[in-house]
């Protein structure tokens, strides 16, 4: 997940066709998908632990860590009292996942938002944990969570920067996509809230292309 907020207004003058956008953006093509109603069976929860104050230094490496590869960087651009006031506000959930030996393998942030919805804003393994099954079950823990408050719909957003799984991985877990669009950001790369080396399989563009420069 990219960035957080309701569905944006729809764009009715789009004409086909490439585009180009400046050095240092980076665009996204957008899928919104939701679920009205649990999967049954869907996979056994991890156990889920809610962090209602976590400490700032702590929960930044941890959500960079799980994040960066993605290039989230919300949690760079918070400062300690941001973070303190963001989890303040009891509709903002941060829930750890552990496994049976009781270690850390994941985070998960949902919103419950107007209108009896929940967004679900991050979600994420460790990435030295990834293609062990964790993330399904993952998922199981934070829907479990949500589900006993009782929405009328559980939503979110992908793009193309996640894995290219994701929108299965979604399905499986019982979302289905209900709109598509885009979103153009500064890299974070050049903004200096990651480092250079982070995602580097999307590409990072600095200078403008120039017809026959070397």
């Amino acid at each position: 997940m990219v960035t957080e907020g309701p569905l944006p207004d729809e764009v009715t003058d789009l004409s086909s066709g490439y585009r180009r956008v400046p050095a240092g953006k980076i665009v996204n093509a957008v899928t919104w998908m939701e679920a009205r109603a649990p999967v049954p069976g869907l996979a056994q929860p991890l156990a889920m632990t809610r962090i209602t104050k976590p400490d700032s230094a702590a929960y930044r490496t941890i959500f960079l860590e799980i994040g960066a590869p993605w290039l989230w960087d919300r949690a760079a651009e918070m400062s300690e009292a941001e973070i303190t006031s963001h989890f303040a506000d009891p509709r903002q959930h941060l829930y750890y996942g552990h496994d049976e030996s009781g270690d850390h393998v994941g985070m998960v942030e949902f919103r419950v938002a107007d209108g009896n919805e929940i967004e679900i804003t991050y979600l994420g393994l460790f990435p030295a944990l990834t293609g062990r099954g964790l993330g399904k079950r993952l998922m199981a823990g934070a829907l479990d969570q949500a589900w006993r408050l009782g929405p009328g719909r559980i939503w979110l957003h992908t793009s193309s920067i996640d894995h290219h799984s994701v929108i299965g991985f979604y399905r499986a877990c019982g979302f289905e996509p209900y709109a598509a669009g885009f979103e153009i950001t500064d890299d974070p790369r050049i903004k200096g809230t990651l480092p250079r080396d982070a995602a580097p399989q999307i590409p990072l563009i600095t200078t403008e292309w120039v017809p026959d420069a070397r």
